[in-house]
């Protein structure tokens, strides 16, 4: 059966869930790209939506105290959230100019705390805010990307992150009375993720390379000693999701085996062993009921979209998952070996049935970041490509998480064009497949994968028949100066040194493109600034090298709307089956 694109722009997944104070529903984010808040009744199977906005739903957390929910929103893609409460649907902040990034509920269910940059938009303040009457106060100004990871139990003090960049964070401790701020004592880059205060407030659980480790572990943090004790680490891999159970007895974890979700629940101080029976791939999202009997979570595969999970006396079973077209297929772990006998990791998917005469067209398929990671979850684009008959690898170049701090730094600054040549070599190996047409491979990439679509179609010309670029970076000096500026210091310590820019620019080395492209650009992207496309486009056509351009003026960075996906979704696919 040929599936047309529509038929993968259509298909639903399973976002983060909350337990009602009861325990007998579960709240949790729904849909095919505008995620909307669904309630599912656990004796009953019954569900009913709850919101209906025509906007993407992007966070949801119940108050501590009832089941009053709030849930962030923005407009149109542009990521400058808002808080609602709901029923029935209120605003609880209303500039649409501001980002509002969600802290957390007071103990007591009267107060939240968020860090908003309304004073200046390169900057996060800290604020707390009434919920009934609105009067909010800012307790403490901060500098750059500030994010509040959640009130101590007895309220009066906040955990508050600064996030100058990967491996460069802070933990800070602030007197809500005060608005004093006293910094957790830690060398020199140090990430920290997931931070929580223990149930006693004496202490700070978190995932953190805190000391100067490859990987992530669970770490209990002593405020007043500034002791870190690993609680839970993974062999050469990082853990990089947990929760613990109201009650403290019961701890889940995550952790990322070459891009699998290992999923462990068990006794706190016992035997964990992997959770069987849910789907292989990527899980997360892990929220206790709290009765602490129960873990809810969302699990996918690269066939199987993300599904609503529940884990329960030792069993995990299926509560919601949705329909996928028929025929999806499973993903091969791959690799191969770079210049500097670096092993480069990498994801394979064939179409199914027969290999044609000569072998299948295939695109390479680049994830942003840089420091990110493609899984094997469910993706409906690269299904889609899949359907239509391509080949399709998924490289997780040096520069992706997942494979420990050493390989995510490994492209910082002057190594960038480093990271190139891992692709280009990932081009060579796919090109000696048996099952693949070496003459007909194409690539394409978004966000900082854009980047990467713009360097290899530069740094080797050669090697490409068509390439497709979403948002895409095409010269670091005119994207650092038009991205939001709360970004800007954060992206510069990624990207490196200002004189190295014109070397990694692909915009200077345009005249070297001999293949068609296809550039998507949402208008109001909040990261990349669409001139980085139209710069692009305007320089392929003053050479009448064949380019086809699509805006999208209701999106940012991403295509999330059902009509913009359907439209990207047939455009790629018609691309591609042109020229390649």
């Amino acid at each position: 059966m040929t599936h047309r694109p529509d038929d993968f722009a259509a298909v639903e997944s399973a976002g983060p869930a909350v337990f009602t104070r009861d325990g007998g529903t579960v709240l949790f984010l729904r849909g095919a790209g505008l995620a909307q808040i669904w309630a599912l009744d656990l004796e009953t199977g019954a569900m009913r939506q709850r919101t209906f906005h025509d906007e993407k739903v992007a966070m949801i957390r119940r108050s501590p105290v009832d089941d009053r929910v709030i849930y962030g929103i923005d407009r149109g893609g542009d990521e400058r959230q808002q808080l609602m409460l709901l029923d029935p649907p209120r605003a609880l902040t209303a500039d649409h100019g501001v980002i509002h990034d969600w802290g957390g509920w007071s103990p007591d269910g009267t107060r939240i705390a968020y860090t908003a940059n309304a004073r200046d938009e390169a900057h996060f303040d800290v604020f707390i805010q009434d919920v009934e009457t609105g009067d909010r106060s800012c307790l403490w100004d901060g500098t750059g990307i500030v994010a509040v990871a959640g009130f101590r139990p007895d309220g009066a003090a906040l955990a508050v992150l600064e996030d100058r960049g990967y491996g460069d964070m802070s933990l800070l401790l602030l007197d809500v009375a005060t608005g004093t701020a006293a910094r957790f004592p830690q060398p020199s880059g140090t990430n920290y993720l997931s931070v929580r205060w223990t149930s006693d407030g004496g202490a700070l659980m978190a995932l953190t390379d805190h000391g100067g480790g490859n990987f992530l572990r669970l770490c209990r943090l002593d405020p007043d000693s500034g002791g870190v004790t690993p609680v839970y680490a993974a062999p050469n891999r990082d853990v990089e999701a947990w929760a613990l159970s109201p009650d403290g007895t019961l701890l889940a974890t995550v952790e990322n085996d070459h891009g699998f979700g290992l999923l462990r629940v068990g006794p706190m101080d016992g035997d964990r062993p992997p959770i069987e029976g849910v789907p292989c791939g990527v899980a997360g999202d892990l929220a206790f009921s709290p009765d602490s009997r129960s873990l809810v979570f969302t699990a996918s595969a690269p066939a199987e979209p993300s599904g609503l999970w529940l884990w329960q006396d030792g069993v995990a079973r299926a509560l919601w998952q949705p329909e996928a077209p028929p025929g999806c297929v499973d993903w091969d772990l791959v690799g191969w070996m770079s210049l500097d006998d670096r092993f480069i990791p990498g994801w394979l998917a064939l179409p199914p049935g027969p290999v044609p005469a000569g072998g299948h067209k295939a695109v390479i398929w680049m994830h942003g970041g840089p420091v990110g990671q493609t899984r094997p979850a469910f993706r409906p684009d690269i299904q889609m490509l899949v359907a239509q008959g391509f080949a399709v690898l998924m490289p997780n170049v040096r520069g992706s998480s997942g494979y420990g701090r050493a390989f995510a730094e490994s492209d910082d600054r002057e190594k960038r064009p480093d990271c190139v040549t891992d692709l280009a070599l990932g081009r060579h190996w796919l090109a000696e497949h048996p099952a693949i047409d070496a003459e007909r491979i194409g690539i394409m990439g978004q966000s900082y994968g854009g980047y990467m679509v713009n360097a290899a179609v530069t740094e080797h010309p050669d090697l490409w028949k068509a390439a497709v670029c979403y948002y895409g970076i095409v010269d670091f000096v005119t994207t650092l100066a038009g991205t939001g500026s709360w970004r800007r210091s954060h992206r510069a310590a990624e990207y490196g040194d200002p004189d190295l820019f014109a070397r990694i620019s692909p915009i200077h080395r345009v005249d070297r493109i001999r293949v068609p492209m296809l550039v998507a650009h949402g208008e109001r992207d909040p990261r990349v600034p669409i001139g980085e496309s139209e710069q692009l486009v305007a320089a392929l056509r003053a050479r009448q090298q064949p380019v086809t351009y699509l805006t999208f003026d209701y999106a940012g960075h991403g295509f999330i709307r059902p009509d913009d996906k359907r439209r990207i979704y047939a455009a790629v696919a018609a691309f591609f089956a042109r020229y390649l």
